[in-house]
């Protein structure tokens, strides 16, 4: 089986798309390949004629270098879709991460019901309450809160369930040792509370603009459900909405939402999911949960 170290080392082969590592991965796994060393799997991968890829090996071991010493100095842990304590959640879904690097509670990836609470970084005071109010009750109810870290309703869900001692995952758009200073309190929360913060992206990287985008999707695949507090068209709510449908997942709103949401027309044509009481916020997780648990059997 090919190590993490190597998986790390292949991720930074300049041309080396996520999609395209992936399958061939796959490829090796299934064929039961055996290759002892990076330097084996380059030459396979250069004998399956893979095109415009760019190695410059001393540069690939040193960057891998510098990544796996960041991981152990701050006991980030390193897991990839061979190891067992990958999510079968995430395993599933066709343009899924190859590695995960996880701060925390590895546990919670494989957690029975999560929940993502997502929204605009700029909500309405009623919006921030909903969405903090929301998580604190999901928390009650032993709920795992999803959410991306971000400013406005994603701050709120993470701090609604931190407030009820509950356990939420933060799933962000660059690496563990290059958040904004301003979030270290909440960061250091989660993980005191037996939380875990999440990247595919090693360390040492910065955010750009698709990863925002990756990081969505995540969201969406690592969660039973998805719950839409205050969003608008275009922006990073609607890309977590359309990774959801495309995953089958269920989508709720809220009351506020319709009126200023792009509704997608399936969503519409399966009537919208409305949460304005404790009692469907429930009724959502446990349908969630359920439907998660008839498609797994």
């Amino acid at each position: 089986m090919i190590s993490n170290e190597d998986i790390i080392k292949l991720q930074l082969v300049k041309g080396m798309g996520r999609k395209t590592l992936s399958k061939i991965l796959n490829y090796i796994d299934i064929k039961d390949i055996e290759l002892n060393n990076f330097f084996e799997i380059i030459k396979y991968i250069e004998k399956l004629g893979v095109k415009n890829t760019k190695m410059d090996l001393e540069k690939i071991e040193e960057e891998a270098e510098v990544i796996i010493n960041l991981c152990r100095k701050h006991k980030i842990k390193i897991i990839s879709i061979f190891d067992e304590e990958y999510p079968d959640k995430l395993r599933i879904i066709e343009d899924k991460p190859i590695i995960l690097y996880v701060d925390g509670n590895e546990k919670l990836l494989k957690h029975s019901n999560s929940i993502a609470i997502v929204g605009t970084r700029k909500p309405s005071e009623k919006g921030y309450e909903i969405s903090s109010i929301f998580a604190e009750r999901l928390a009650e109810e032993h709920c795992c809160v999803v959410s991306g870290f971000a400013s406005g309703c994603d701050e709120a869900a993470h701090k609604g369930c931190l407030a009820a001692k509950g356990a939420t995952i933060a799933v962000i758009p660059s690496g563990h040792r290059t958040i904004p200073k301003g979030n270290n309190l909440m960061y250091n929360m989660i993980l005191i509370n037996g939380g875990a913060v999440i990247s595919e992206l090693p360390p040492n990287a910065k955010p750009e603009k698709h990863t925002f985008i990756d990081r969505n999707r995540i969201i969406a695949a690592l969660s039973d459900g998805v719950i839409v507090i205050e969003g608008g068209k275009g922006g990073g709510t609607s890309h977590t909405v359309k990774f959801a449908i495309n995953y089958d997942k269920p989508v709720a709103y809220t009351t506020n939402i319709p009126a200023i949401y792009d509704v997608e027309k399936n969503l519409i044509e399966n009537e919208i999911v409305i949460i304005d009481n404790f009692e469907k916020l429930v009724n959502f997780k446990n349908k969630s949960f359920e439907k998660v648990l008839d498609k797994a059997l």
